[in-house]
Parts: structure tokens; sequence; C-alpha cells
């Protein structure tokens, strides 16, 4: 019996040691502090890498047969700036995204004021519409531009603020914003959607748009109304896309 008990507490705290040791962890911690303290994220950002966009279009280079989304070193931005006759300030309208398993940071920034094709001359790239570009990635890089573009197109439709109509001052990382006048401080909102596959057993439904391009189908989404449950949107939804009522709904993931 006490060899069993010494066991359970070993593996228990053996456990807890992973857990706080963790990769997962450590990279948490850090993002955390990057995002608290502007001292730490300014360093964070001179030893880091940089996602492109162009009005909210992220930039994406072919290698050999496939797209890849490359990361742009602190010291080719400042060079390429440079080039263009812009300020090195300009880094710091970046927000940052993440960071790798061994903590070095990860910002995305759009240079949206700047000429489109010359950026892509200089870097021999494009700049692609995200929705296309998930068809072209690599898996690893999708996540991290859909993050990079929900949060630099909120930083673009939040720079007043709603209660005093004065201009709004994002941290460095760029995980809020806070009112000059008054302190009030504003975080990123999420909207949630749901995304579902419509089937009679044997066949799913598909529908496209007018803005697809050519051969283009898709499964059924909308965003939630306010107050709604997650199910409700759905059967909502595929009524007014489809004109079917559904049942049997299945949760897949998330």
């Amino acid at each position: 019996m006490r060899a069993m008990i010494y066991q359970g507490v070993y593996r228990r705290t053996s456990s807890l040691w992973c857990r706080l040791h963790s990769t997962y962890v450590r990279k948490m911690r850090y993002l955390f502090e990057l995002k608290e303290d502007d001292g730490i994220c300014r360093k964070a950002q001179n030893s880091g890498t940089f996602y492109l966009f162009h009005n909210l279009s992220p930039f994406l280079k072919k290698v050999g047969s496939k797209y890849l989304a490359p990361q742009i070193s602190v010291a080719e931005m400042k060079s390429m700036l440079g080039k263009f006759k812009q300020n090195e300030q300009m880094i710091e309208d970046s927000v940052l995204i993440g960071c790798s398993d061994e903590c070095m940071a990860y910002f995305a920034l759009d240079l949206g004021s700047l000429e489109k094709s010359v950026i892509e001359s200089e870097l021999k790239g494009s700049f692609t519409e995200l929705r296309k570009a998930f068809f072209q990635l690599d898996g690893k890089d999708a996540p991290l531009l859909s993050s990079a573009q929900a949060l630099l197109r909120w930083h673009d439709t939040h720079q007043y603020c709603s209660k005093t109509g004065q201009p709004t001052q994002k941290n460095l990382a760029g995980s809020k914003r806070v009112c000059r006048t008054n302190g009030i401080i504003y975080y990123p909102q999420m909207s949630p959607v749901v995304i579902t596959l419509v089937s009679d057993g044997s066949r799913c439904l598909l529908a496209r748009q007018a803005s697809f391009p050519k051969g283009m189908y898709s499964a059924l989404a909308g965003f939630c109304d306010v107050g709604e449950t997650l199910e409700e949107t759905v059967r909502r939804e595929v009524a007014e896309e489809v004109g079917l009522e559904v049942e049997s709904l299945w949760y897949s993931a998330s």
C-alpha cells in the first residue's frame, strides 16, 4: 500500500513538473509578458520576424511548387523601409501574432500606405487575398495569417474611442488600445461564426457566391446573432441561404 501511494504522488508531481516546464507554458508566459510590457516587446521586435500584408492581403512567395509566407527579419525590414524612404518607426505599427518554440517573436505589419507593386518587385512575391491564399499555403502558416489579418483589421477600424471620439493608442504588441482622454481600454473582439456541411445521408450541399472564382463552392457559414446558440445559428443560416430546414445537428470541431 505504501508503494502504491508513493507511486501515485510521484506521478502527479512529475506530471506537474512537466506541465510547468513545457514548451507551451513557456511560450504562453513569454507572449503574455510581451503584451503587458512595451519595453520587453520592443526588444522582441529587434530580434523577431515579420509577416507582411498590404491592405490586409498577406505576402506570399513561390518556392518550388509551394507557396510560403516568408518571415522577414528586422534587418531586412529596416533595409527595405530605407529604400522606400520610410521611417524605421513604421515597424512599431506591427502587431504581435505569436512566437516560435525558441521564443522568437512573430509580428505582422500592413504596408498598405506603400505602393504594392514596388514591394512585390523588391521581395519577389505577391500579395494575395487571404481566402485564395489558404488554397496555396502550407498548413502551418494559415492560422498565423488568419490571426494577423483579424488583428490588423481590428486596429484599422478602432482608432477612435466610441465614447469620447478621441484617438486611441495601441500598445506595442497590439493586444489593446487605450483612449488618450479617459483611459478606456479596448481589447480585440471576436465575431463567432458557424460553418456547417448539410447532408442528406449520401450527398452534401455546397453553395457559391457570385464573387467566388469559377468552379469554387463552399459549405454554408454565417455569423451568430446576439443571444443565439450555435445550433440556432446553423438552422437560421441554412434556412436563409438555401431555403432548407435542418435537424439532427452534429458538432464536429472548433
